[in-house]
């Protein structure tokens, strides 16, 4: 399945991509539009992949809940977009940053640490996210402890507690991964504050 996205354009001269996938009942420009928040300095193409689950009328997803043959096929499907947009665009995929907010933070994470064969990431960022499911997920952690990960939670999250978010900070930590864990007054969204955190954490990068 081809994925649709969408790409920010006029943005400076990028050199890297960032690429971000929204949660479920969202569409491809929630992400998006916090792009230049998070990346003001334009180091990045921001890029916002659409899933394909149709949900509501202005939103979809990326996988029906629980299923984990839809994700294995998502995460592949994403794989390769990374693979050709870094092929297109001339840019390192060992540069690249991918994240997302909610199931496709999980989508992020699971892109960071699947065992695929091509170079570790150089980032991902889970905002408001949780561990994938082993069976979808097949983990090569000597690769992902090579990339870094951000990790914010609300902790007045009423679907993701903070015994989500300290499983997925935890097992990251436990193989080895470089961790930034945040916490932020907020439920099941994003704030300016938080949005900086992001900024701040992309400069950190090389």
């Amino acid at each position: 399945m081809a994925i649709r996205t969408y790409t920010i354009e006029g943005r400076g001269e990028p050199t890297r991509l960032l690429v971000l996938m929204h949660g479920w009942d969202a569409n491809e420009f929630h992400l998006a539009a916090y792009g230049p928040l998070m990346d003001p300095d334009a180091r990045y193409l921001v890029v916002a992949p659409r899933g394909p689950v149709e949900v509501s009328a202005n939103g979809v997803g990326w996988y029906p809940m629980h299923d984990t043959e839809a994700l294995t096929q998502r995460v592949e499907e994403l794989d390769t977009l990374l693979d050709s947009l870094c092929e297109r665009h001339g840019f390192q995929r060992a540069e690249a940053v991918v994240g997302g907010f909610s199931q496709g933070a999980l989508l992020a994470v699971a892109l960071g640490i699947r065992k695929n064969g091509r170079p570790p990431l150089a980032g991902v960022i889970s905002l408001c996210g949780f561990l994938p499911p082993p069976e979808a997920v097949e983990a090569d952690w000597e690769r992902a402890a090579q990339t870094r990960f951000l990790v914010q939670r609300g902790t007045a999250d009423p679907y993701i507690d903070a015994a989500r978010a300290r499983e997925l900070v935890g097992t990251l930590e436990e193989h080895g991964a470089s961790v930034t864990a945040e916490d932020y007054s907020m439920g099941h969204d994003n704030t300016l504050e938080s949005l900086a955190g992001v900024r701040d954490w992309l400069r950190t990068l090389a």
